[in-house]
Parts: structure tokens; C-alpha cells; sequence
């Protein structure tokens, strides 16, 4: 994912989001919407961008959609729905428990916070929460899914209608974002766990070619905390 855009009418700024805190927190960025606006939906979508997943076993799969929704004027939290499309574990077709074969839907939850540090790093960060544990079936192999991955993404303090973001590209199994600030402002590492048979590994999932979050009717800006 290397770029998230989004499209919005009211001065808004994305959501923060830790693992253990569900509301917004002073030290965070927030979702701010004007007072006419009660909920809102970023969505990114592609048919073909080629999507991997690496961990106890590595999948591949082609095509996506990404919705990020709010419900409140400011929030520090949202739920989301990642879904993907085209999903194989080398010649085995893959689905989450209840889809169509190929296809895996990510139930979660999305939130904004800062980068632990600076550096490279854009300092506005996006965590996706995986909520509840997911199941993907490839054929007789199941893997289950736990936790959370970071994408980094644009600087605040501008009123935009695109927003750019990226997961970077995994070494392997680690993810090229690892430390964010949590609502307490200590520094917290994402993790992204698979399993299968009882033996677990650290697991990245990477969108090879940029991501482009829209919405409808709304614009926004990215505020610092």
C-alpha cells in the first residue's frame, strides 16, 4: 500500500488506534468531522494489485478492498474490513472460514497514531487491529491469523483530498513498520501473528502497488494530537 487517499468534505483527521484503547486520547491523532457529519467510510479497492501475506506459511492473491469506517464527529477509533481477493497457498485456493474459494474477508478495527520515533517515517501512522481472530481455510491447511500491522502514512496540519500511506515492503516475515506510540505515549511494537498446527510465526502482509482510500462526500485534514 504505498499511497492512501481519501476523499472529504469536512475538516477531518484519521483515527487513532491501539490495541487497547477504543476511544481518542488528547496525546493521538483523531477523526475530526464537522457537527452535520455522523459517520463516514474510507474505501480503497483494486482488482488487480498483487497482495502477499508471509508468515508459518506464505500466501499470494490479487485484488483487494479496504474500508475504514467512523461513527462519531471525533473519534480515536473505527472498524474496518480488509478483503482479499484471489487468495492461493501455491496451487491451493484460499478463503476465510464462511467465503467462497479465493476470497478472505478481515473483519478489524482501524486506528491513527504516531511513529515511535522519526527518521524516514512519515510520523502519522495507521494500525489495523485484526478483531476476532481470523481463520483462512487453503484446502485442508488452516491458518489462523492474530494481531496487528502498522502503514505509514501523509504528515498532518493540511486539508487534503488525497492521503498517501504505504506498508512498506516485509523482509520476510517482519513488516518495514514496527513501532508506533500507544494512548499512554510509550512506544509499542505492532505485531502480526499466523499459526497452524499449533506451531505460530510473526507474519507480514504487504500491498505491492499504492492504495488509494476514497470517500463519499466528505474531505478531510490530518490533525496532529
Amino acid at each position: 500500500m504505498r499511497r492512501i487517499k481519501a476523499l472529504l468534505i469536512a475538516a477531518l483527521a484519521l483515527a487513532a488506534f491501539t490495541s487497547i484503547a477504543a476511544t481518542a486520547d488528547a496525546a493521538l491523532p483523531s477523526l475530526l468531522q464537522l457537527s452535520t457529519v455522523t459517520s463516514g467510510t474510507l474505501e480503497a479497492t483494486s482488482k488487480t494489485a498483487a497482495t502477499r501475506f508471509f508468515g508459518i506459511v506464505n500466501i499470494t492473491g490479487s485484488g483487494y478492498t479496504f474500508a475504514l469506517k467512523s461513527d462519531f464527529e471525533m473519534t480515536g477509533s473505527g472498524s474496518a474490513t480488509l478483503f482479499f481477493t484471489n487468495a492461493v497457498l501455491g496451487t491451493k485456493k484460499c478463503k476465510a472460514n464462511g467465503d467462497t474459494a479465493g476470497n478472505v474477508l478481515v473483519p478489524g478495527e482501524w486506528h491513527t497514531v504516531l511513529a515511535a520515533s522519526g527518521g524516514a517515517e512519515r510520523l502519522f501512522l495507521i494500525l489495523f487491529l485484526v478483531v476476532p481472530t481470523l481463520t483462512v481455510e487453503c484446502e485442508g491447511i488452516n491458518i489462523i491469523v492474530t494481531g496487528n500491522q502498522l502503514v505509514n502514512a501523509e504528515p498532518f496540519g493540511e486539508e487534503v483530498t488525497e492521503i498517501d500511506a504505504e506498508t512498506g515492503k516485509c523482509a520476510g516475515n517482519t513488516p518495514a513498520f514496527v513501532n508506533y506510540l500507544n494512548d499512554a505515549g510509550a512506544s509499542t511494537a505492532a505485531n502480526l501473528k499466523s499459526e497452524t498446527g499449533g506451531v505460530k510465526s510473526n507474519s507480514c502482509q504487504e500491498v505491492v502497488s499504492s492504495l488509494k482510500y476514497k470517500t463519499s462526500g466528505m474531505g478531510a485534514e490530518v490533525m496532529e494530537p
